[in-house]
């Protein structure tokens, strides 16, 4: 089977919620492992689905039948996404996430593209997809944004990790969800996971 790549836009809405619906949040460790439950919330989607208008969301289609089986979203290294945060869950998960990059600043460049987000439909996986649309997201920050020092990725699974490893990209920090925790004490991500950050220079 072959694949194309391409750059979302507004009217591409619609199946991008439904591919991170289906494929992306129901496998996501931070989302699942959060102490209110595993459900996105509709802040933390709402999020994802504002870069549709920074050009920063590439899809992986199958050529014969058009049907969606993957994406990556990238957060341009220009700019501020405002987001209105309306849950405790996406709160939480945004602080988490800026600890860790606080944690990795001293290690990495100043100007970064952060791919957030990256998803491949189970039945498509095995084809190199999530590869490539890495290789897109990079060719993306080149070609848009020449300045920009390097691409930093923030993996949440060993799989992730592996890809982002493959591909050239180095540890630059790491948080684990049992160091994590609120300011009473109580660990806020249940389990053992982490979220290892990395970065490729550009």
């Amino acid at each position: 089977m072959s694949y194309e790549y391409v750059i979302a836009t507004v009217s591409d809405r619609e199946l991008v919620c439904e591919a991170l619906a289906n494929y992306f949040y129901p496998e996501e460790p931070v989302t699942l492992a959060h102490r209110d439950g595993p459900d996105v919330t509709v802040d933390d989607m709402e999020s994802a689905l504002s870069l549709l208008d920074q050009g920063t969301i590439i899809l992986a289609r199958a050529t014969i039948t058009r049907e969606l089986v993957g994406l990556a979203i990238g957060r341009p290294p220009t700019g501020v996404i405002a987001t209105s945060i309306t849950t405790r869950k996406f709160a939480d998960i945004t602080a988490f996430l800026k600890c860790l990059s606080a944690r990795a600043s001293g290690n990495e460049s100043s100007s970064s593209y952060l791919v957030t987000m990256l998803a491949v439909h189970p039945a498509h996986r095995g084809h190199s997809i999530g590869r490539r649309l890495m290789e897109e997201q990079i060719r993306l920050v080149r070609a848009r944004w020449p300045s920009t020092q390097s691409v930093t990725v923030e993996a949440t699974s060993a799989t992730s990790l592996r890809l982002m490893k493959r591909i050239g990209m180095c540890e630059t920090a790491r948080l684990s969800f049992a160091e994590y925790r609120d300011n009473v004490g109580e660990q806020m991500f249940l389990g053992t996971g982490a979220v290892i950050r990395l970065e490729m220079k550009l």
